[in-house]
């Protein structure tokens, strides 16, 4: 009976997709950022947002008229889109750009949403650009540009 026990289980263990054999590569685990950072974004936590990027990062933020650099300004940043409950909603997966084993850069589209001080609701489409690097065994926002998206003409 044991013995069965140990076929079924070398079964699972070796043949079932999803095992411990499909892992992903370090452009799918940098691209993960991107998602952690949605979450993050979506809950409020500037905090946890904060810490996705390197204690150097840089941030053109979407309505920001200025560069944001280092700790405190990236909390002062994202705390006014937490006060107001702004949510981000990636539109699809972000194109991956190798620049070395460490280091990636992730594009793609993303839409603001939320309720304005008037209370009217708004919708904002804005593109971004992450560079990501392997810092400490941890992938980290090393800079970030966002823009609002132009209308197709």
């Amino acid at each position: 009976m044991r013995q069965l026990s140990l076929k079924l289980a070398a079964c699972f263990y070796f043949f079932i997709p999803g095992s411990h054999f499909a892992s992903a590569g370090p452009a799918e685990d940098a691209a993960g950022v991107v998602t952690k950072w949605e979450k993050a974004f979506n809950a409020g936590e500037v905090d946890d947002i904060v810490r996705m990027y390197t204690t150097e990062a840089t941030l053109f933020g979407t309505l920001s008229p200025s560069i944001s650099s280092g700790p405190e300004p990236l909390k002062a940043y994202f705390a006014a889109s937490a006060k107001n409950r702004t949510q981000v909603k990636l539109v699809d997966a972000p194109t991956v750009t190798k620049l070395s084993d460490s280091a990636f850069v992730l594009a793609g589209i993303y839409e603001f949403s939320g309720t304005r001080a008037d209370g009217q609701s708004f919708s904002a489409p804005a593109r971004y650009s992450l560079v990501v690097v392997d810092s400490g065994g941890q992938w980290r926002i090393a800079h970030q540009h966002s823009s609002p998206r132009p209308k197709p003409q």
